[in-house]
Parts: structure tokens; sequence; C-alpha cells
């Protein structure tokens, strides 16, 4: 999210763009005014063509907004926080900070976008009937490009629900399957290997169009996206075990307890001092006169620094601010509190029952939890 180009919020949730967006959205209008409205309505300027084009460009793209937002929405009520929606090459991306906490949760979440798509494009056929007829009773140009958004949508609802990663399809049969053998990690083992099944089988369909050229661009298309399937679905196998440790490791196991506590007004100098007599402590937080914990100092935050300047520059100044600290109760997983800090750089601070600094997690918690990534 945070590479992507902001474009602001919808109902709080924030909103962005791949760069290679605007070059789809180019390809899409390029392919409407010249080509499928002119087949389909003839007799119109260019410019007319164009104006459309962009229009039918234009509701493509927000037919996706609306199915990433209904994923968001849906999840926000399921109380997952919504880190933003991202609309890029393949669609669009949803980014939570946690995950469904049941298989009912992960079964909406994930459904409400295909569904979202299958009704706008009733919506849009509906609609025809109503904008932009000819002289002649016909479906006018306005008419066909709504035409077009409603065969769109129900294109997009029916490819999301292919049973495979990374598409929402994969998601639901996986959410199904969990509430079978309630067994998380079991669920994305059996989920990851149908993805790899339906991979092979659209890949195969690739081949086939392309080998005996019934259509060698569709086949090409086709294949590539089976063995884009068939790499995600593997790569959740191979990441799904290491991803049930991290649930099942509670942040109290993978801290570092007990960390020296520095006040705000000390130099980074004299935290390298004090940091001598406290071996195996690489993260310090910082306190307030009033007792406010206001930031942690790290290691590697110490050591980009010029020697020079640690009399005088304050442990304070040099800290992650609190605010971009993720904050972490000891009982909670390791995978929970790690897919909510805002970049991989910046420690957990762990905190007791009673709201005081229990310890500082380190940010390969996930390594230490037993994390192994896959090749």
């Amino acid at each position: 999210m945070e590479t992507a180009i902001p474009l602001g919020r919808i109902a709080g949730v924030r909103v962005g763009m791949s760069w290679l967006v605007p070059l789809v959205a180019t390809l899409w209008t390029l392919l409407l005014a010249e080509r499928v409205l002119p087949l389909a309505v003839p007799g119109r300027t260019p410019t007319a063509y164009w104006l459309a084009a962009v229009g039918g460009a234009a509701g493509y793209f927000a037919s996706i907004l609306v199915h990433e937002v209904g994923h968001a929405l849906v999840g926000r009520r399921d109380g997952m926080a919504v880190k933003g929606i991202t609309l890029s090459l393949l669609g669009g991306h949803t980014e939570f900070e946690s995950e469904p906490a049941t298989p009912g949760a992960e079964l909406r979440v994930s459904a409400v976008g295909p569904l979202a798509n299958l009704a706008l494009a009733v919506g849009f056929q509906l609609t025809t009937a109503f904008v932009g007829a000819d002289a002649f009773g016909g479906v006018g140009l306005a008419g066909q490009v709504v035409r077009w958004l409603a065969v769109m949508n129900l294109l997009l609802a029916v490819a999301n629900m292919i049973p495979a990663p990374p598409l929402d399809g994969a998601a639901v049969v996986g959410a199904m399957v969990w509430m079978a053998v309630r067994d998380r990690t079991r669920a994305a083992l059996i989920t990851s290997g149908i993805g790899i099944v339906v991979g092979v089988t659209v890949a195969g369909l690739g081949a086939w169009l392309l080998v005996r050229r019934v259509d060698p661009f569709t086949g090409v298309l086709v294949l590539g996206y089976g063995l884009f399937m068939v790499q995600a679905a593997r790569r959740q196998r191979a990441v799904a075990p290491a991803l049930g440790r991290l649930r099942a490791a509670p942040v109290a196991s993978v801290m570092v307890p007990d960390p020296p506590i520095v006040p705000e007004w000390a130099t980074v100098g004299d935290v390298v001092t004090w940091a001598a007599a406290h071996p195996g402590h690489r993260a310090f937080p910082v306190q307030a006169a009033d007792g406010r914990i206001t930031g942690v100092l790290t290691a590697p935050l110490v050591d980009a620094i010029d020697p020079g300047r640690w009399a005088t520059l304050r442990a304070i100044d040099l800290a992650w601010p609190i605010d971009r600290v993720p904050l972490a109760g000891a009982d909670e997983s390791v995978l929970a509190v790690i897919r909510r800090a805002p970049e991989p750089a910046v420690p957990i601070l762990v905190l007791g029952p009673d709201g005081r600094v229990a310890g500082v997690a380190s940010p390969d918690a996930a390594e230490r939890a037993g994390y192994v990534p896959p090749p």
C-alpha cells in the first residue's frame, strides 16, 4: 500500500492504485474505441467512440473498486482492521491487519466481492433497457457501454470464484473446508492442492488453444494465468505449516523480557553506555517524565547514526515514535501482531495485563517463532 499512488478514502478506507492501472485503462479504452463499440454500434464519430470508451474503462475499474470495498466493509464488520485497497494490474487487493477469526467470517469476506460484481452485472443489464436507445429502438452507444460493463462484471464474478489462489474462490472453498475439518492449517493445505489441480487444468486448456491454433492469443493468456495459479497455490502450500506455527506462538515466547527503559532526556550516548550493562537487549522503550512510553530506540537506528552525534542527540528524537510501534498483549499470536506492523524494521512493544511494558519483540519475531520462508 505504501508504494501505491493514493486516490483518497472510501468509508474511511485508504484507496490507491498501482502505476500500471493507467496503462491497463488505456488499453481497455483503445479496445473499446477502436474495436468493440464500432462493431456493435457502427456509424458514430470517432469522438463519440472515444468518449464512450473512456466511460467504459472508468466503469470497469469502478466495478473492481466496488468489489474490493465489499471485502473491506464486510471484513471491518467482522472485526478485521483494514490497511487499505490497491487497484492493480490483475484487478485489486484489500489488505487487512488481521485474519478472519472464524471460517464463517472468512466465507463472508471472500464471497462478498464476487457477489458485488454479480449484483452490478444484473444492474447494468437491466439499465440497458433505459439508457441510450437509438432512433430505431436498438441499444445505442451508451447502452452498449452499459451492456459491456454487465458482461465484464459477470466475467469478474465467475473468474473470481475459480477455486485457486489468489482468487476469492480459493478462500471460499478454504472457508468451507475449514468448517468441515476444523483445522485452519489443514484446510489451507487441502485448498492449495485443489488450486494446483485447477491451475494445471487451466494451463492445459491454454496450451491446447495455443498448440491447436484455435486462438493463440487467448491461449497464451490462459496458459500464463494457469501457471500463475499453480505458483500461487504452491506458495500457499509451502507457507501454510509455518503460518500455523505463527498463529499458535504467543508473542511472549519470542520477546526479550524486561527491557531497560530510558528517559526522554537521555542522549543516544547515554543509552549506548547503559546498553553495555544489559547484554541481549537491542531495543529500549523511551519514557516521558509523566510515565508514558513515547517511543522505542533500537540498535539498528543507533548504528545508522554517526557516533559523533551520540553525545548531543536525544534518544526520543531518534526512536521509533510510539504511534508507529505495534502494541501487543503477551498472549497474542505472533502472526496477528506482525500483520499490524507498519513496516518490517519496527519492533513490537509487549504489554503485560497491568499495561506496563513486559518485553520487546524484535522485527525477526517470525523467524524466532519458527517461520522459515519458502525458497
